[in-house]
């Protein structure tokens, strides 16, 4: 899957939270459901915001009165007041700020203002903004286009045949162009709906720019001359098929795309007819993922699908033959100079065609990144992991100190879950399902540290949670690749480093979390009838397991909660009986006389990922979880659920844990945040 590379990156709930990837995903989120994408709107004039917190209107829309602001913003400000009323507390929660900042920008696209000044553009995507942005090559202020008021979809751009610069972006994706004249973006339409994830893009000579879009899958098209719009598509009408990850055209003007990634596809597409034809033949389409397209030197189109490398005929592919990427550096081209990018250090670099550097300082601050998971405490700090890309960062609670130390795991996107063992740190990423060491006390040296455990799982994408076993090795359940259904059930040996893994004895069920049941020696294992992004659930229902690792063999099952479609996070309290989650419901469970206490409803309609805390805390062994803009507790000793206070932050959390001395530590957007609960 390699191939795949910067493909969507989390599961639904983070999907729906920053709106920065496709449709459906990760275990269709594992009974993380029912949250409103920040991007969506919601008018709210009875409540007086300051001027400087409002939403900026979309571009050619008048100003209005009423305010506007993110559901997920508004909510968490009317939870606050009627917290207050409710007599709920309020939480004393702190800003520690953001861990994690990426100063380097990669670079698109050059325009050319009419006034002959050179401008390098760069997307800008992040849980509170979208937007374009124009780093002047004189060194002068930044330009910032901000697409947030359209959603959150990415932001890709280019420089279209009338020289100005023309952005796909929003949700549902739409075209817009930059009028340099006035500094405004013309909206110029959405052409296909849904669409809320795009990754292929092409150029005709002609001046048409397409893009392939999730979850149609679409094609849709722009010609820069006239700003005028058009959409082709669905290009298949295999409900499995949902993405498009590749475009190339052919000097002779057929486009090809690269469908998948259930099975792989390849449409030929005659943009002028808007006949279509799909060439991949069926040895070359029947494993997972997609093929890989590209324009040849010489103005053909050429394909690889696994091992094969082809021809690509509007009626065939012709296997034996490929040429080389053309590339187009003039998109890059700024004057006799190749723009490069923004490096580290906040400097443009230049090259010119003798091949010497120059380097233009910028006022470019940086993206800070988002958080996605705090995964455990080692040699006093804590440690967790980012979201596009997937950095590691820690904090040290003594001093204050914030640290980003870079990409550590192999998955590219995002670092699922962090447990510390023999030799360091536990690494499971995202995409590929990546299983890493790192040992933080030591110097970082290649194929060393971090040592590689496992480049992949067979057949499975998203590694969900780990969980220590009664036999000291580590475990965790797997959602699998995208279109696909069946999780797996993954060992690792910390003492050996070897690892093997189980495919799920529950049919078409993927395994979201785990908890070990140290009477028995089992692993309670909890699951989803959701599979990868796009696959379409077979089971009715999810189910809860028992395995035991030395028989390495199901013992038992049952469905705690009937009907339910995901169960979510599962914890032993002290007492030996197991806390766990269904949809939005929770029951108590002894799993060793494997019988259903009691179940009952939570007091929240969505719950923030990791779900539940790693481990009771304090004297009455509360199981903590974030839902909702609140902090709840189950209490043993009550065998309920209620709600501890409430906070505007917790409404964007992502990714949190408690220590055992009480300190909740959670990540809101970009920065980190704590809350001492003693």
């Amino acid at each position: 899957m390699d191939e795949m590379d910067g493909m969507d990156d989390m599961d639904s709930t983070n999907r729906e939270r920053f709106r920065a990837s496709p449709g459906p995903g990760a275990m269709e989120a594992p009974s993380r459901s029912s949250i409103s994408p920040i991007s969506s709107m919601v008018s709210i004039s009875s409540i007086p915001f300051p001027r400087s917190r409002r939403r900026p209107d979309p571009p050619g829309q008048e100003t209005s009165s009423t305010m506007t602001v993110p559901i997920a913003t508004a909510t968490a400000l009317v939870a606050a007041v009627a917290a207050m009323a409710a007599d709920v507390p309020v939480l004393p929660c702190e800003k520690l700020g953001p861990p994690m900042v990426v100063r380097a920008l990669g670079i698109d696209t050059v325009t050319r203002s009419p006034e002959g000044r050179f401008m390098a553009w760069g997307r800008y995507e992040t849980s509170e903004r979208n937007a374009a942005v124009g780093i002047p090559l004189d060194g002068g202020p930044v330009v910032w286009l901000d697409t947030t008021a359209y959603g959150r979809g990415h932001v890709f751009m280019t420089r279209g045949a009338d020289g100005r610069l023309y952005l796909y972006t929003g949700t549902p994706g739409r075209f817009l162009r930059h009028d340099p004249s006035t500094g405004r973006l013309d909206d110029l339409g959405v052409p296909a709906q849904p669409a809320s994830y795009w990754m292929g893009q092409g150029h005709d000579r002609e001046g048409h720019w397409y893009i392939g879009t999730y979850p149609g899958p679409h094609v849709v098209r722009c010609d820069t001359r006239t700003g005028q719009t058009k959409s082709f598509g669905p290009l298949t009408e295999d409900r499995r098929q949902k993405y498009c990850t590749r475009l190339a055209l052919s000097d002779a003007g057929t486009l090809y795309a690269a469908v998948g990634l259930h099975h792989r596809e390849l449409w030929a597409l005659d943009p002028a007819s808007g006949e279509k034809r799909q060439i991949l033949p069926e040895a070359l389409g029947k494993a997972q993922g997609a093929p890989d397209v590209w324009t040849g030197t010489d103005g053909e189109v050429y394909g690889r699908a696994g091992d094969t490398e082809f021809l690509c005929r509007p009626e065939r592919v012709e296997a034996g033959r490929t040429a080389p990427r053309r590339l187009d550096p003039s998109r890059l081209q700024a004057g006799t100079e190749t723009v490069v990018g923004v490096g580290e250090d906040g400097c443009l670099t230049l090259v010119d065609a003798t091949g010497g550097r120059r380097a233009v300082p910028t006022a470019y601050a940086g993206r800070p990144v988002t958080l996605y998971s705090i995964g455990c405490e080692h040699e006093g700090r804590l440690w967790g992991g980012g979201l596009f890309p997937g950095l590691l960062w820690s904090f040290d609670p003594r001093t204050g100190d914030l640290a980003n130390h870079g990409m550590v795991a192999h998955g590219a996107i995002q670092i699922y879950d962090i447990i510390a063992g023999p030799g360091g740190l536990y690494l499971a990423s995202y995409m590929g399902c990546h299983i890493d060491l790192f040992d933080p006390t030591k110097p970082r040296a290649t194929r060393v540290n971090p040592l590689r455990i496992a480049a992949s799982v067979p057949g499975q994408e998203r590694p969900n949670q780990w969980e220590r076993g009664t036999d000291g090795r580590l475990y965790f359940g797997t959602t699998p690749a995208k279109g696909r259904l069946g999780g797996a059930l993954v060992q690792v040996d910390p003492q050996t480093r070897q690892w093997r893994h189980w495919p799920s004895p529950l049919p078409d069920l993927s395994l979201t979390h785990l908890a070990a049941i140290p009477e028995t020696g089992e692993l309670l294992v909890c699951t989803s009838v959701s599979g990868g992004s796009s696959a379409i659930p077979l089971a009715d229902e999810a189910a809860v397991f028992l395995w035991d690792p030395a028989k390495a063999a199901m013992t038992w099952s049952g469905t705690p909660v009937p009907g339910t479609k995901t169960y979510g996070r599962a914890l032993r309290l002290r007492d030996g009986r197991v806390f766990g989650l269904a949809g939005m419901s929770y029951y108590l469970l002894d799993p060793v006389k494997r019988q259903l206490l009691s179940s009952g409803e939570m007091p929240v309609k969505r719950i923030a990922f990791p779900m539940l805390n790693d481990a009771p805390v304090g004297p009455e062994g509360l199981i903590h979880g974030i839902g909702d803009d609140a902090l709840f507790a189950f209490s043993p000793a009550e065998n309920s659920v209620s709600i501890v206070g409430r906070h505007p932050s917790l409404a964007r959390a992502h990714g949190f844990l408690v220590t055992p001395a009480g300190m909740l530590y959670y990540g809101s957007g970009a920065d980190l945040w704590r809350c001492d609960l003693r």
